[in-house]
């Protein structure tokens, strides 16, 4: 049996219910060994795809991960597909992310939720269902310790590279890894390379926007040619985190960074992450603004709303791990009445239809597949592994209080995940 770690959240997909391939799939870390481009790619003019639905959907990166330990999801008391119950739930799109960094083991536990065979396993079981797939394609990895976490660190085996030859390198797995994907029948609808990429991008030293903005281009330009000779549409995004620095897609521009199609935010209100509007009054003006000024369009790309406190023994879990969101407020979070599926619900649905007047094409909800590590009849659970920032590793979940799945109610799925259905 595989084991999981890492912190905010996890999930798979039931062997009862799990899909895909039982053929063995591999994908080698330099999928060519063709010299790099030696010259920085030219952004190359592509119209936008006409986009004619409004994405509404979730992660679903560590559901199948999380069925093979043994977690299971239910709806109405009978255990179920979580890619089933999204889209009749009326989910369109779900999330997923490939890494070109595996995740080390850690206590033994092997981390493959964004490794190539499980994301093509769970591109197929989104597939199967009517899903779309937004993907984002993370070449730069991040670093754990018991104290901390550095993030969007440049791969070992890139560090000496000056920045065309890495560049080059990076227009190669993202093309190759696209590529790879058509040849087992998944096409995303929508590919952002990086992660957060205004918190850093391939770093090698100090977070360089011009560098970001250079490097991002060759990324671009590679799933403009995978589109173009696949035969395939697909929107391109930058994911920024954090609406008040939205100005970081000034920067890129100025570095001519601008053959992408969406500018996809993280939203995370809550007072332990604190992201703010900045200068926007919501995301309907923020996203007329940026259609206006670089004819971009928005979605939210990550956010959550806790359906539950969570609390046990005064701390805010499911497990005995501590949880790493709780929005509305840390300090409000013994206000029940704020924390229900219900309260979930329609503010996700608020927000989605602020998203949709300012021209917006999509929300997607982060870590929403998340369970607890309690197996049945086991106080314990089972020693799936999961980050617990700031100060520590831990056992168990740090997201189950977002989930669409209540872990109080024997991880049946509740009313929180209806506001897709409450958006046309």
């Amino acid at each position: 049996m595989k084991k999981l770690l890492w912190g905010i959240v996890p999930m798979l997909m039931l062997a009862a219910v799990a899909c895909g391939g039982d053929e063995d799939v591999k994908f080698p870390d330099k999928p060519n060994q063709e010299e790099p481009k030696p010259e920085e790619p030219k952004p190359k003019p592509g119209p936008m795809p006409e986009v004619e639905k409004f994405y509404k959907g979730t992660t679903m990166s560590f559901a199948n991960y999380l069925i093979d330990f043994g977690l299971v999801y239910r709806e109405n008391g009978e255990v179920m597909n979580p890619y089933k119950s999204v889209k009749d739930h009326g989910a369109n799109i779900v999330r997923l992310q490939l890494d070109r960094v595996a995740f080390p083991e850690y206590n033994g536990v092997t981390i493959d939720w964004q490794q190539w065979e499980r994301v093509v396993e769970d591109a197929k079981c989104a597939k199967a269902e009517g899903l779309d797939i937004m993907l984002t394609l993370k070449p730069d990895y991040d670093k754990y310790t018991a104290t901390n976490a550095t993030h969007n660190n440049i791969p070992e085996d890139w560090k000496s590279m000056d920045e065309n030859t890495l560049g080059g390198e990076l227009y190669k797995w993202v093309y190759d890894s696209l590529v790879a994907l058509h040849n087992e029948g998944i096409d995303p609808v929508i590919v952002a390379v990086g992660n957060e990429v205004n918190i850093g991008f391939l770093l090698n030293g100090e977070h360089d926007g011009a560098r970001t903005a250079r490097l991002l281009n060759y990324g671009h330009t590679a799933v403009r040619d995978y589109a173009r000779d696949c035969g395939v549409e697909v929107l391109s995004a930058v994911h920024i985190a954090n609406p008040s620095k939205i100005d970081y897609v000034d920067t890129y521009k100025q570095n001519g960074c601008t053959n992408y199609d969406i500018i996809a935010l993280s939203w995370y209100p809550g007072t332990n992450i604190g992201h703010s509007m900045g200068s926007y009054t919501s995301f309907e003006t923020l996203g007329k603004a940026m259609m206006t000024k670089h004819s971009k369009r928005i979605m939210i790309l990550e956010t959550a709303h806790s359906f539950t406190t969570g609390t046990v023994n005064g701390k805010w879990m499911g497990d005995w791990c501590d949880n790493s969101y709780n929005y509305p407020d840390w300090n409000d979070a013994t206000n029940a009445t704020n924390y229900t599926p219900a309260k979930q619900r329609a503010w996700l649905k608020a927000l989605a239809e602020d998203v949709k007047a300012g021209g917006g094409i999509g929300l997607i909800t982060w870590g929403t597949e998340s369970l607890p590590d309690l197996l049945e009849g086991k106080a314990e659970g089972h020693g799936v592994g999961l980050y617990t920032y700031p100060t520590a590793w831990g056992y168990g979940s740090t997201w189950e209080n977002n989930s669409y799945w209540d872990f109080t109610q024997e991880n049946n799925l509740h009313e929180g995940v209806d506001w897709m259905q409450d958006i046309e």
